[in-house]
């Protein structure tokens, strides 16, 4: 690093520097270093476990301790920092009553790794960020991607300082963030809460950050990660060590938010104190998603002329439950020729899939969002998601706000945002049949489904995203106590 940047020890040892440009030289230097060895070190990690050498894990973690070294002044620095710092605030308040207001706004930070994907953590995300403009609410996303975005207010994007690509999921990508940088722009801009959307990289960067700032951390429980492990690798061994994993990064959270209740449970059995466990109803924007939205999408731009359209939206990949989608429909529209199928999204399943419905109603359209994707939702008459591995569904709360009645499994937190028999209908997720029951009987019985479509709309009307998000910061707000002398959380 220093042949490749002479001018960091020229500028060391330069004569007459003030102690801020000092500091500053040696702290890019100590970055640029510790992101050098971090990037090395989470490849080689990421390579033994992917290729199932868990043994060799234990080789890497020389590195992490030479990492842990090299940053050490700067984590001693930051905690007395923190501990001067609590202590102004308490000086502050007893002689300023403006200080005390002001120290007390609640800052929150809010960790992902999908904030530009296109799924319905990183939408939630997005429409979090406008409702805490449109409120007045102190809210920033904090993530790392590589692609250059546009400086949106509400975001602080950092450059990655490495990239993994998933061998199974070529365009899904885990990003190394910058922790120094991270760990300074939350010092520098006085977040007095973090959340983190995600146990990956990016969340194991705030819980350290967390611990270090002596702040409260939250984390939203968003996937159910370890089912995703099995389903893709099929090895039960590996779905256990990403539980233990998980678990132990969920039990350093002050709270854990869930949107269902089959989420609360699965913690709860696999050791979470309850008391821990927060549900958090999510709410979805009920203007844009709208029946009036209904023009003719489906045949003016892609032909289909079915009396009766059935839409999936979502990531097109096995641990969706798509074979079982597929294995049905096949068997829908050999006795059921009014249907058709509509598949929105894209993803590693989607060319066994085109391959096995070769022949059969379908169609996919790509991914679509915005005007496309509410003109799409509108423009179908039933919508089905087979998943069994979403703690939540978005996409099932855009469809029911869309008027479109839903069928979802018994498994996971879908069935919990919609009403069985009145927003449409629940089935079994382990077998083809009952799903290509429930299919055939809303494709031919046109007043249940009419029925089922105007109920779900009624049902959406009451989930504001605004409302939710509103409900939401009460609890960043009634934890701002701790928040206001951080030297009071545990180290």
């Amino acid at each position: 690093l220093l042949r490749e940047h002479p001018e960091i020890m020229a500028t060391a040892r330069e004569n007459g520097q003030s102690p801020e440009a000092r500091e500053r030289n040696w702290f890019d230097f100590v970055n640029r270093l510790s992101n050098a060895v971090l990037s090395s070190a989470a490849n080689r990690l990421l390579n033994h476990l992917s290729g199932g050498n868990v043994f060799n894990v234990f080789g890497t973690l020389g590195s992490a301790g030479g990492l842990y070294f090299l940053l050490a002044p700067y984590f001693v620095a930051f905690v007395q920092f923190t501990k001067d710092r609590s202590v102004n605030r308490s000086i502050l308040e007893h002689f300023g009553e403006g200080a005390k207001t002001a120290e007390k706004e609640v800052r929150v930070a809010h960790f992902t790794d999908t904030f530009y994907d296109v799924n319905g953590v990183a939408q939630t995300l997005q429409q979090q960020v406008a409702a805490a403009l449109k409120n007045d609410k102190h809210l920033t996303v904090i993530t790392c991607h590589d692609d250059q975005h546009a400086a949106d207010a509400g975001v602080k994007n950092f450059k990655p300082v490495g990239v993994y690509e998933i061998p199974e999921y070529p365009e899904q990508k885990v990003y190394y963030p910058p922790f120094l940088e991270m760990l300074n722009y939350c010092y520098e801009t006085g977040v007095t809460h973090i959340q983190a959307a995600t146990p990956g990289p990016i969340g194991l960067a705030a819980l350290a950050i967390a611990n270090i700032l002596k702040l409260p951390i939250n984390g939203t429980y968003h996937t159910a990660f370890p089912q995703y492990a099995q389903y893709l690798t099929g090895d039960a061994m590996i779905e256990e060590l990403t539980w233990r994993y998980m678990l132990w990064y969920y039990d350093h959270m002050d709270l854990i938010y869930v949107s269902s209740k089959s989420s609360a449970d699965e913690l709860t059995a696999k050791g979470i104190r309850p008391e821990k466990i927060r549900m958090i109803p999510r709410g979805i924007d009920t203007e844009a998603f709208h029946p009036s939205r209904r023009n003719g999408l489906m045949k003016q731009r892609y032909g289909i002329t079915a009396p009766v359209k059935i839409l999936y939206v979502g990531r097109i990949s096995k641990e969706k439950n798509l074979p079982l989608l597929a294995e049905a429909f096949r068997r829908l529209s050999e006795t059921t020729p009014d249907a058709h199928l509509v598949m929105v999204g894209d993803g590693p399943y989607q060319e066994k899939m085109r391959a096995c419905m070769e022949g059969y109603p379908c169609t996919f359209t790509g991914y679509l969002k915005d005007e496309a994707l509410a003109e799409a939702y509108a423009s179908g008459d039933i919508f089905v998601f087979p998943s069994t591995t979403d703690t939540f569904g978005n996409v099932v709360l855009e469809a029911q706000a869309s008027g479109l009645p839903v069928i979802v499994t018994d498994e996971g937190g879908p069935c919990e945002n919609m009403v069985a028999g009145v927003t449409g209908m629940v089935v079994p997720g382990d077998a083809a049949a009952p799903l290509f029951d429930a299919m055939r009987e809303l494709v031919q019985d046109g007043a249940m489904r009419s029925r089922m479509a105007a109920a779900a709309r009624a049902y959406m009307e009451e989930r504001s995203f605004e409302n939710a998000f509103v409900r939401q910061w009460k609890i960043y707000e009634e934890m701002a106590a701790p928040a206001a002398y951080p030297a009071a959380k545990a180290g």
